[in-house]
Formats: C-alpha cells, sequence, structure tokens
C-alpha cells in the first residue's frame, strides 16, 4: 500500500477532530463550572483586591455621610502551561492500524481533561494545610480563625471535625449563618450545596432525599418529621477528585462563583509537532494554561473528619 508523503499533515485533522470530541464529552462531567467562576484571561496574571464592606446607613440630616471601603488582602492568580503528546509511528499507517491511532488522541483529551479536575479538587483536598494559603495566610477552612481583615486580628472559623448526617448539616449552616465581614457585620449566606466523595454519597442522598409520601421526611423517622435540609434546598454534588473519603464542604454556591476562580490563559489546544521526523514517526501534542484558586474563604465551611 503506498503511503503519501503527506502522510503525517493528513492525520492531523482527523486525530484533531477526536481530540477535541474526546475534550467536549468529558468537560460535560466537569464539576468545574459547577463550583468555581471560569473565566479567560488575556494576561500572564490575574489580581483580585479584597475590598470591606460598608457601615450601616445613617438617617439623612442634610448631608451625606461617605464611607470608605477597607483593603484586604490581594490575590495574585499566575498562569501554569501543561502540555503532552504522543506519537504515530509510520508503521501504523503502513499496517492500516487506524483503530490503534485513533485511541491515542483520544487518550490525550482523557489526561487533559483530568488533570483540570484533579487540580482543581485540590483547593478542597488541602483545604485544611496550611502549606496551602490564601491571600490572609490561612488555609481554605481553618480551624484557629481568619482575621476579619488586615487591621481586625479577631477571628472566626470554618472548619469543623463532625461526620457527615442529617444534624451536622443543619449545625454547619447555622455556623455558615453566623459568618462576619471585616466590621464584623453578618453577610447575607445562603448554603444549599454539599460537597462529598463518592464514599459519603449515600449518607447525602438520604439527608437530601427522604420522602414520606410526597412529603420530605427527616431520615431515620417512622413518624411524620419534616426534612429541614430539603425544605431549604440543600443538595450534594459528588466528586470522584476528592481525595479524603471522611471529609466534607458546606458550599454557598452564589458566593463561591465570587471568590472561587478559574482561569484560562489558553484552553486546551491541538496540534501537530512542527519538529516531527516524518519520514518514520510523526508527533502531536496538546497544550494548556491555567490558574485557580480562592480570594475569600466566606463561601465554604469544612469537615476534617477522623
Amino acid at each position: 500500500m503506498a503511503i503519501s508523503e503527506n502522510w503525517a499533515n493528513l492525520l492531523e485533522p482527523g486525530l484533531r477532530k477526536i481530540f477535541y470530541t474526546q475534550v467536549e464529552a468529558l468537560a460535560a462531567d466537569s464539576r468545574i463550572p459547577s463550583l468555581f467562576s471560569v473565566q479567560t484571561s488575556s494576561k500572564s496574571q490575574e489580581h483580585d483586591q479584597g475590598i470591606g464592606g460598608f457601615g450601616d446607613w445613617r438617617e439623612y440630616k442634610g448631608a451625606i455621610e461617605y464611607d470608605d471601603n477597607e483593603q484586604l488582602w490581594k490575590t495574585t492568580y499566575t498562569h501554569t502551561e501543561f502540555a503532552r503528546g504522543f506519537r504515530v509511528e509510520r508503521s501504523l499507517v503502513d499496517d492500516d492500524m487506524y483503530n490503534v491511532i485513533n485511541r491515542r488522541p483520544a487518550g490525550l483529551a482523557l489526561a487533559a481533561v483530568r488533570k483540570r479536575e484533579k487540580d482543581a479538587a485540590s483547593v478542597f483536598n488541602n483545604a485544611f494545610s496550611s502549606s496551602y494559603t490564601g491571600g490572609d495566610s490561612q488555609p481554605l477552612c481553618e480551624s484557629a480563625g481568619h482575621p476579619y481583615s488586615p487591621l481586625n486580628a479577631s477571628t472566626q472559623t470554618n472548619e469543623g471535625s463532625t461526620a457527615l448526617s442529617y444534624d451536622a448539616v443543619i449545625s454547619t449552616r447555622q455556623s455558615m449563618r453566623e459568618f462576619k465581614d471585616d466590621r464584623g457585620e453578618l453577610i447575607p449566606i445562603n448554603p444549599t450545596l454539599i460537597l462529598i466523595p463518592p464514599e459519603l454519597e449515600e449518607t447525602a442522598s438520604s439527608i437530601c432525599n427522604t420522602f414520606n409520601g410526597s412529603s420530605p421526611q427527616k431520615p431515620g423517622q417512622t413518624d411524620y418529621e419534616d426534612n429541614f435540609p430539603m425544605r431549604k434546598g440543600i443538595d450534594y454534588l459528588v466528586w470522584d477528585y476528592l481525595t479524603d473519603a471522611n471529609n466534607w464542604f458546606l458550599i454557598d454556591p452564589q458566593l463561591a462563583k465570587m471568590y472561587l476562580n478559574w482561569f484560562d490563559r489558553v484552553p486546551v489546544e491541538f496540534a501537530m509537532d512542527p519538529t516531527s521526523d516524518f519520514s518514520l514517526e510523526a508527533r502531536y501534542r496538546g497544550y494548556m494554561r491555567y490558574s485557580y484558586g480562592w480570594s475569600d474563604w466566606r463561601w465554604v465551611y469544612g469537615h476534617a473528619v477522623t
């Protein structure tokens, strides 16, 4: 069978289509858009400057009183490059082994999407570690306390150690409703999402989906007792890339989209490497560049369960 000298270029469109089709299919199950504010970037870094709250409005007596926001912590997002590639040997084309060839771009796409999910999930996997800190120099979830502001050393906490249960969800929700801004004022918060690893899915389902006929029912009760989390619209999200089988998080999804960020500097792309040895093999590569993290912690309460 005669093979064109342009065999590598002729393969590229088909391999690219397989790659992007697989990326699109896998991205449909990504948890990143459910939790992060996904944005594009045209710079080498992105910055988020925290701004404090305003004081209460005062009665107008002929002159407006102007307030100044305190500057909180500045968070820098520095984009990182990622790349991976594969080879297609001339012999595979000679032997009409396209089933083998086509699995390679699909596998490369899987590895790209998996890397993004693992990195995004690392925000939660490292949420209790002092090696991974935010703008206030504290982990995302901190039992010793987050300072109110750079000028106010008073602290508040968003870390517990209680195993996931019906009562723990209610208690954690109440704790989150006591979160305050830099001035010690309550902030509007509505925690409606339990983030869990696969090992806690049955427990979370029981908490959020127990009925007595058509009415919400507290789990484990024989007589009717209202299911409070269900009444408040609390649901759960399972993420396979959470590495601790016991830890769980209660989240306000709207606030998360304000403070939990993902920046795509260069979306996942596919191309042929021009340095390929086109006589014997062609090389194809994928590339992406992104950053991620959080600018404020007040959208989440985590439980590190031992």
